[in-house]
């Protein structure tokens, strides 16, 4: 296994500062600096001031015509936040250059890639169909009902951003659901959070699952937190295997755009998709998925070995 540093070592700065520093200045930036960056950009597609726009944003189903800007602010806040603040703190406060263990990628690794995460949606489904079922104790019925409330604000809010009204908001909608994502959630969990963690306590294993429950956590959708978790479990052991974010990127891009085209293709009338369908595969299905996703697992990691050696 492969797990080279993103960022080299800084015995001066220590594993546990880095982190806290990786996870707070991404949020503080995605969630603030990035949100009111984003918001100012998208202001001439509203017509409206600037509260008014953010008004609008508090309320998007009563308002439609935010659509695009909430989008537009979405994406830059992700990037601002996932790509650009990590490069800052590091490449320019600390003098740390990252490192993305990037040299070249063949087509064939990416092959292996998208039939493994076509492979492991399949595996997901009923992690994500069981977490949706959780029901907590009598005694925490109030938090539950906080959780449910939640989640179903949330899937409002994403099945009105993912109504696609033209080919270009569709485009739109792929860098900012898949693209900018991929990039900076990978840089970010897998890139800095997972290899502080390797830093920490010694053991990549434990370092990518803490890193991929962080991952799922921080969404803040407890009924697709286990599902999200697993995602990020894979994406850390295909940087792992590789020893390149690259692929780790590339997975994440096929899980997030093959759903936003699914629905796309959906809204066209070419196929048959339900975004909240999770009880549909039946458990031979399930069964024969986890053994060709092992399988390619194990071919992923020879074929990136060779990769490696050939350069």
């Amino acid at each position: 296994m492969n797990n080279p540093a993103v960022i080299p070592f800084a015995p001066h700065l220590g594993p546990w500062k880095l982190l806290i520093i990786s996870l707070v200045g991404s949020l503080l930036g995605f969630q603030l600096i990035g949100v009111l960056i984003g918001a100012f950009v998208a202001l001439p597609f509203y017509d409206g001031s600037v509260m008014e726009l953010f008004g609008a944003m508090a309320d998007p189903i009563n308002n439609p015509e935010i659509k695009m800007p909430l989008m537009i602010t979405q994406g830059i806040g992700s990037a601002f936040g996932m790509i650009f603040i990590p490069w800052l703190i590091y490449s320019k406060l600390f003098k740390l250059p990252l490192n993305f263990g990037q040299s070249k990628i063949s087509i064939q690794p990416i092959i292996f890639t998208f039939l493994i995460t076509i492979f492991f949606m399949v595996v997901n489904s009923p992690i994500g169909e069981w977490n949706q079922q959780i029901k907590l104790p009598a005694s925490l019925s109030s938090i539950e009902t906080a959780l449910q409330l939640m989640e179903e604000n949330m899937k409002v809010i994403t099945e009105f951003l993912i109504e696609f009204d033209s080919f270009g908001a569709f485009l739109v909608g792929v860098i900012v659901i898949a693209v900018i994502p991929a990039i900076g959630e990978e840089l970010v969990f897998r890139g800095l959070v997972q290899n502080h963690l390797f830093r920490i306590t010694k053991n990549i294993h434990v370092a990518i699952w803490i890193a991929a429950f962080i991952f799922g956590a921080i969404h803040m959708q407890f009924y697709g937190l286990f599902p999200r978790m697993m995602l990020g479990v894979l994406f850390g052991y295909l940087y792992c295997f590789s020893g390149k974010l690259s692929y780790a990127m590339i997975a994440h891009f096929f899980n997030n755009g093959i759903a936003v085209v699914a629905v796309y293709l959906h809204q066209l009338g070419k196929i048959e998709y339900d975004i909240d369908s999770t009880g549909s595969i039946l458990w031979y299905q399930v069964l024969v998925s986890a053994v060709v996703l092992i399988l390619l697992l194990f071919a992923f990691e020879r074929n990136v070995k060779k990769e490696v050696l050939s350069e």
